[in-house]
């Protein structure tokens, strides 16, 4: 029995042509528009102001002497090299903003950490980094000293011409407009299952389904968890195709967490679908509950940053939209795949908290 009516639920959104568009056709479509309107949101315009360059000289480097004489001596109005205690400590300053790049001097090795790959400031670094790998500087510093022996230096300090790698530190703030919204949307199209939720049981009395449910030989928590079960199927379909487009169509690469990702919005799905049928239960089938979970889900999409971008984190994590993005963000551009333990905690447990509680009310119904 519970079979059926998980079939009959599934069936049913899949004949009605909202499904498609409000869980299938508007996110995408409003993935195109705000992605094409705000692309210049998310792009990095040409900033030939100072920058700010950090790096780190590791025990026992052969370049440490000559890569210190040269920040000291190329440091001007237009770059400032400033040495910091450790890779970590350098990285932090990247990713926060307050250095552009982060030069690793190793045993003949040089190594660039930035958040700018391909823009002004890159290239900017990479000039400073050739002119170091040239051994320009390295050369007059020697011809001081000692002309006769700049030859030997040069050889003993060569630097080869792999020895420089570029390396682009990962974080949520460097993603494409498309991709920032496809995430975000996709996270707020797995909140509609609200509105689905509320009109769960609406529906079978507004086609005299419920009186069939009623004096059916089945208790009242099959027909519940049966409804229940059914929505999420929906839910899953829709983001198996949304995540599907994302990835060919708008270039969201998804990577080797895909599942755990999946998982996230899943469970967010799991969260709308339990917290809509509750206010339906809650509110006793009230026509206003269906009002009430339209405004709940714009509120959480306008506070979790689906609409616009440079919301405050701790603001986002106000919604249950933002925490699940948040999430993901840090899973797919940081590697962080502990951020996912989070959402799926809060998502899972507030769930389950709904259930509990509708099914406490149900017990004392004699309808549904």
């Amino acid at each position: 029995m519970l079979f059926h009516i998980i079939k009959k639920q599934v069936k049913l959104f899949l004949r009605d042509k909202t499904f498609f568009i409000f869980m299938i056709i508007f996110p995408i479509a409003l993935i195109f528009v705000l992605g094409s309107v705000l692309q210049n949101a998310f792009t990095d315009d040409a900033d030939l102001g100072k920058m700010d360059i950090v790096y780190t000289l590791q025990a026992d480097a052969n370049m440490n002497k000559a890569f210190d004489t040269f920040a000291n001596e190329a440091s001007d109005k237009s770059v400032s090299f400033k040495q910091v205690d450790g890779v970590k400590a350098g990285q932090e300053k990247v990713k926060n903003g307050d250095a552009t790049a982060l030069i690793v001097v190793k045993t003949n090795d040089l190594k660039v950490i930035t958040n700018s790959p391909g823009t002004v400031e890159k290239a900017r670094v990479d000039g400073y980094i050739n002119a170091f790998a040239g051994q320009y500087q390295l050369a007059m510093t020697a011809a001081k000293i000692n002309p006769t022996q700049v030859n030997t230096i040069m050889a003993e300090n060569a630097v080869p011409e792999n020895a420089i790698s570029v390396q682009k530190l990962q974080t949520g703030d460097n993603v494409s407009s498309f991709q920032y919204y496809a995430i975000a949307l996709i996270g707020m199209t797995m909140m509609f299952g609200m509105m689905s939720g509320v009109n769960t049981f609406r529906i079978e009395k507004l086609k005299h389904t419920d009186l069939r449910l009623l004096i059916a030989p089945i208790r009242k928590e099959v027909a519940i968890t049966g409804n229940f079960i059914g929505e999420l199927v929906v839910q899953a379909i829709s983001l198996i195709i949304l995540m599907a487009v994302s990835q060919f169509f708008f270039g969201v690469n998804w990577g080797s967490a895909t599942l755990l990702i999946a998982a996230i919005y899943f469970s967010l799905a799991i969260f709308s679908v339990s917290f809509g049928m509750a206010i339906d239960v809650f509110t006793n089938g009230n026509a206003a509950g269906g009002a009430v979970s339209s405004i709940l889900v714009q509120i959480f999409a306008f506070l979790g940053g689906a609409y616009f971008p440079g919301v405050s984190p701790l603001v986002q994590k106000l919604s249950p939209i933002g925490w699940a993005n948040i999430g993901i963000r840090d899973i797919l551009y940081n590697g962080q795949l502990a951020s996912a333990v989070m959402p799926l905690m809060i998502n899972i447990g507030f769930a389950l908290l709904f259930i509990l509680l509708m099914a406490v009310v149900q017990k004392r119904k004699e309808v549904y």
